[in-house]
């Protein structure tokens, strides 16, 4: 039986999971693979991007390619950034150029499904998830390809007096359970390089303002310089690709203003650098915390830069401090049961730890995270009487699939806490984890592999004792405007606030109001005329990215409301009429022209993602339902045992028996 049981174990490679929707707690990991398609439709990708200020805009253009001999269909699950804005559609065959439409989501899957019937080529474009969106191109001929060209404007982060770009390629597997909706949505293929070619991608990019393109550098992927940007070439699609370059000297220390118009309307820009953080001669004690993620997904580089990033959170602590460390998969794992203070018995208990953390099994936040957001849970030193600020920091890759569910959770729980999110790995699910540290007036940040680590936890530490600017407002000294995010989320150090607002055209001053330790702080920005003549094509950007922000917003509203479609309409209205993809709405495009005799049946063949570079999740058993690998091995061991036992037994007892004593 030992034996069976660790051959299953070896030879089962990865499943698909089961759940019931009975018991929420158990769940899947969406991965699974039918190696004989793996290869059925090639996707190459190209970017041709422009960054004008602080936002980007590109075209990301897909080949599906048709390597059977079949009529198919190909289906593809692919990542943006969570601020993305798809704004058009064009489809390509051979020629002829097909634009795209806009309509609500159910009007477009039913356009979609007839030109399918009938043999014509058709493309739908779909969000599943705020950062996850699906690509259907249906009638592709044998050995032929489809074309399909997607507008995208992107904000410019800035962080650390630096301009950075995030964009995703891949995205990892996410695990699934009875809270999660729409769950068929999130099937995709996955495969290691070794298993197939996977998407290749080719980015050429210009950047304006750009002082010295020398000074452009990518802790991910090697540039190829260009005289105002950089291009890569035939890089594999398995790890987010993340470029940065300096502020411009004159606005490392000024907030700017940026004007433009678009159908008459009229926009604003901004970005607010928070005043300098005031030093404090009180040291503030604290109750910090760790909540790390160590679930199947996390196997690999994420798990060893996540252990390598705990201890230097624990060096950070100070002697009025108190700590806790609570691991997860599908169970949760506290180090204590109450916060312990930081002194050297439970540093050194905390360290063996970290050192034992391995990654396996499923990916249960909520018990964890109700665990960490108790406000029950106290220090150990319940006697000295000293007002701590409660802080969780919570280290993962996201991989889940019923994220409202948690940030619901995280809203109801939080009270005075704050919650600050790490995201682990090559391709983490940045949405949700950007959006639970909002929720938690927290603040995030990314680790790729453990050489992150130090700069990422030092930073982190510069800003857990408090914000730079809280409370924050906006007024207007004439005329209205509506700005967004809403409500404005609290500033830290280094990382200026960047807002967009729709303002009507007699507003010529923004005054900005805020909290800086314990003072209220003004600022005043004086809008200048708008002036799009060196900001090429940028103002239609300004205003989808408006919308977009508003439609976020609305979405939030609706998150937490009991009606679950509360803002359905509105969204679906915006939608349409600026031409953006939404939860609500989808694009679609159509060639009228039959393509493939009917009726002949198309299969659909998904388009194979690459699982994160350095991530191993490919080669750890993922177990039906929640039991991890870690159970096989004690089954294993206890069958051993059993079965030594039975071994035995009779030999004892023969030993034993009367009958065997000689006379």
């Amino acid at each position: 039986m030992s034996l069976l049981c660790l051959s299953l174990q070896l030879n089962a490679g990865f499943v698909r999971a089961s759940y019931s929707d009975d018991h929420p707690s158990s769940g899947e990991f969406r991965l699974h693979h039918t190696d004989g398609d793996i290869d059925a439709i090639q996707l190459d990708a190209n970017i041709d991007l422009r960054v004008t200020g602080l936002l980007a805009e590109f075209t990301l253009t897909q080949t599906f390619i048709n390597t059977t001999d079949e009529w198919v269909e190909g289906s593809y699950l692919f990542p943006l950034h969570e601020e993305s804005a798809i704004q058009g559609l064009i489809m390509t065959i051979g020629e002829r150029e097909i634009i795209g439409q806009i309509m609500p989501k159910n009007e477009a899957e039913a356009v979609y499904k007839q030109a399918k019937e009938a043999g014509e080529i058709a493309s739908l474009v779909e969000q599943q998830r705020p950062n996850l969106f699906t690509m259907k191109a249906s009638s592709i001929a044998p050995n032929d390809k489809i074309t399909v060209h997607l507008s995208v404007v992107l904000p410019v982060e800035v962080n650390d007096k630096k301009q950075r770009l995030r964009l995703p390629t891949t995205l990892t597997p996410r695990y699934t359970n009875g809270l999660a909706e729409n769950t068929v949505e999130l099937n995709s293929t996955f495969a290691t390089q070794a298993m197939t070619r996977g998407p290749r991608i080719n980015i050429s990019a210009t950047i304006e303002p750009l002082e010295d393109a020398s000074l452009l550098s990518s802790q991910t992927h090697h540039l190829t310089h260009t005289q105002n940007g950089f291009t890569l070439n035939d890089v594999p699609m398995d790890s987010d690709i993340v470029v940065q370059w300096p502020l411009p000297a004159k606005e490392v220390a000024t907030s700017q203003a940026y004007v433009s118009t678009h159908n008459g309307d009229r926009y604003v820009q901004i970005m607010l650098t928070p005043p300098e953080k005031v030093s404090s001669e009180t040291t503030i004690a604290r109750e910090l915390i760790l909540l790390i993620d160590k679930s199947g997904s996390m196997a690999g580089v994420s798990i060893e830069a996540a252990r390598e990033a705990l201890h230097f959170a624990l060096d950070g602590l100070r002697a009025n401090d108190t700590f806790n460390i609570v691991a997860f998969d599908h169970e949760h794992y506290p180090l204590f049961q109450r916060a312990q203070p930081a002194t050297s018995q439970p540093l050194l208990s905390a360290r063996r730890f970290i050192d034992n953390l391995d990654a396996d099994g499923g990916t249960e936040m909520q018990s964890a995270l109700d665990f960490a957001l108790q406000k029950s849970i106290k220090s150990s030193q319940s006697s000295d009487d000293i007002p701590r600020l409660r802080q969780v920091v919570f280290l993962t890759d996201g991989s889940v699939g019923y994220e409202d569910a948690l940030l619901k959770s995280i809203e109801r729980q939080l009270g005075k806490s704050r919650l600050f999110t790490i995201g682990i790995g090559p391709a983490p699910n940045t949405w949700f984890i950007k959006k639970a540290s909002e929720i938690g007036r927290g603040t995030s940040l990314e680790i790729q592999n453990s050489f992150d680590v130090a700069d990422a936890i030092n930073k982190l530490l510069g800003i857990l004792e408090s914000p730079v600017l809280t409370d924050i407002s906006v007024q207007y000294s004439q005329g209205h405007g509506e700005i967004y995010p809403n409500p404005l989320p609290d500033l830290y150090a280094d990382k200026p606030g960047l807002w967009v607002a729709k303002i009507s055209h007699d507003v010529n001053e923004i005054i900005v109001t805020g909290n800086n330790n314990g003072q209220r702080i003004r600022q005043t920005l004086s809008l200048s005329a708008p002036d799009n003549s060196d900001r090429g094509s940028s103002a239609a950007p300004v205003a989808m990215h408006w919308a977009r922000q508003k439609v976020r917003s609305l979405l939030d509203q609706q998150r937490y409301s009991h009606d679950q479609e509360l803002n359905k309409n509105l969204i679906t209205d915006i939608g349409v009429e600026v031409g953006l993809v939404t939860p609500y709405t989808s694009f679609v495009a159509v060639d009228k022209t039959p393509a493939a005799p009917t009726p002949i049946p198309t299969r659909e063949h998904k388009v194979a993602n690459l699982i994160p570079a350095g991530n191993q999740m490919m080669s750890t058993y993922l177990p039906q339902g929640s039991a991890g690998a870690d159970t096989w091995l004690w089954l294993s061991l206890l069958f051993g045992v059993s079965g030594l036992c039975l071994l035995f037994l009779p030999r004892f007892n023969v030993a034993r028996s009367p009958e065997c004593v000689p006379s």
